[in-house]
């Protein structure tokens, strides 16, 4: 990727499009991926072209904020060049949201990576598919609190491993733990309000034979002169690099977890030096709990438990537990 983002290459590209054709795009070519470019639609949409080879039809998709085209002639104005006609995948932003397309075109700049200069047609459709996955959850519900998912990218940003700490993070909100790794399984839990009393299941509270079960608390507060979750996001992101898969992983799970809100919670702000300095790690076979006397046939047994008499674990008492938990100590 070259060390310019998209968003200021596409800042370059003045839109001249008026009265052209459907279909028709002014374009910039992309350094170090001359086959791919970055431009503006004729109806003035962000959009993203990548050079492709001739192959078998694969159907367009169209969503509420994103098109996709594979394989098809298209009519490019490039900057500096000549009208012609080139063989492209077209992937736009359909929404007039300036937020909404600076993140398409952040996301865009890892997909880019990943299909690399010179794709076949059937691997730019298989990342593209996954484009396309995280952006229908940009039309959904947010399906965790905005505080819960800075607890957990807090938690990664700090841990002393971030690749393996992603690499361990949940993929769907389905998943019992937010992390899982080897035979240790972790969740992270955030109060705004300086109380260390958490929602957790009898699930939870009893992990698979054979491994070790934590639960981090920490607290997190909304502060103007905090961290935004933006700067979160890019401090992980950069520990990732060289990555690539691993960080679309983690843009997934992030669109996954805030849906519709996340083009305007990227600017949220919380106090990181509280939730660095709150943050604590408990053994989950030791804290209050429901484990016991649960009937036959009853399950999701959640409750609310009060850590506040239970005594957190120490360096030491991690450090003497599987390797895999040294991980996610903070640095």
């Amino acid at each position: 990727m070259p060390e310019t983002s998209l968003s200021d290459l596409l800042t370059s590209v003045e839109f001249l499009m008026l009265g052209a054709e459907e279909g028709s795009f002014t374009v910039r070519s992309i350094p170090g991926y001359e086959r791919h470019y970055v431009g503006w639609s004729s109806a003035g949409q962000p959009s993203i072209l990548l050079g492709s080879p001739p192959g078998a039809f694969y159907t367009p998709v169209r969503l509420a904020l994103l098109e996709a085209r594979f394989g098809n002639l298209h009519h490019i104005h490039p900057v500096g060049g000549e009208e012609r006609e080139e063989l492209l995948s077209v992937i736009t932003c359909t929404s007039h949201d300036s937020q909404a397309q600076a993140y398409f075109l952040h996301v865009c700049e890892t997909i880019l990576r990943i299909v690399g200069p010179n794709p076949s047609l059937y691997a730019i459709v298989q990342v593209v598919q996954r484009l396309i996955e995280l952006f229908r959850h940009l039309s959904r519900p947010a399906s965790r609190s905005l505080n819960g998912l800075l607890g957990e990218l807090f938690l990664i940003a700090a841990s002393r491993d971030v690749c393996a700490s992603v690499a361990a993070w949940r993929s769907t909100d389905m998943d019992r733990f937010d992390f899982s790794t080897g035979n240790v399984r972790l969740d992270v839990k955030a109060s705004g309000e300086r109380l260390r009393v958490h929602h957790l299941s009898a699930e939870q509270c009893q992990p698979p034979v054979g491994t070790v079960g934590l639960l981090a608390s920490l607290f997190i507060e909304g502060s103007g002169a905090g961290q935004s979750l933006r700067e979160l996001v890019t401090t992980i992101e950069a520990a990732l690099v060289g990555n690539d898969c691993l960080i679309l992983k983690f843009q997934e799970t992030v669109a996954g977890t805030l849906g519709e809100s996340l083009p305007t919670a990227m600017g949220a702000r919380f106090d990181d030096r509280l939730a660095l300095a709150s943050l604590r790690f408990y053994d989950l076979a030791m804290v209050p709990a429901i484990r016991d006397g649960v009937p036959p046939g009853v399950s999701g047994v959640h409750f609310r438990s009060d850590l506040s008499l239970t005594e957190p674990l120490s360096e030491n008492d991690m450090l003497a537990m599987p390797e895999m938990v040294f991980q996610f100590i903070p640095k």
